[in-house]
């Protein structure tokens, strides 16, 4: 069963990476830091990407981590 948002899926860890060009461990250290949004199913962990990157984007960060930015 995939979950949704009104802006579309959610994405696991390595999905959000792949999306982001960076290591499932820095999502890990941006989830520790809190410079990502994610919801808690559970024990699982997803993310949507629209507010992953408008997060980075408002910190300032999207030339350190978006490489393929329009790619989800």
């Amino acid at each position: 069963m995939e979950s949704e948002t009104p802006q579309g899926k959610l994405l696991k860890k390595r999905q959000l990476a792949k999306a982001l060009n960076i290591s499932p461990r820095s999502i890990e250290n941006y989830m520790t830091r809190g410079w990502v949004p994610y919801i808690r199913v559970g024990r699982c962990v997803r993310f949507d990407l629209v507010d992953v990157l408008a997060t980075l984007k408002a910190r300032g960060q999207c030339n350190a981590v978006l490489k393929g930015e329009g790619q989800p």
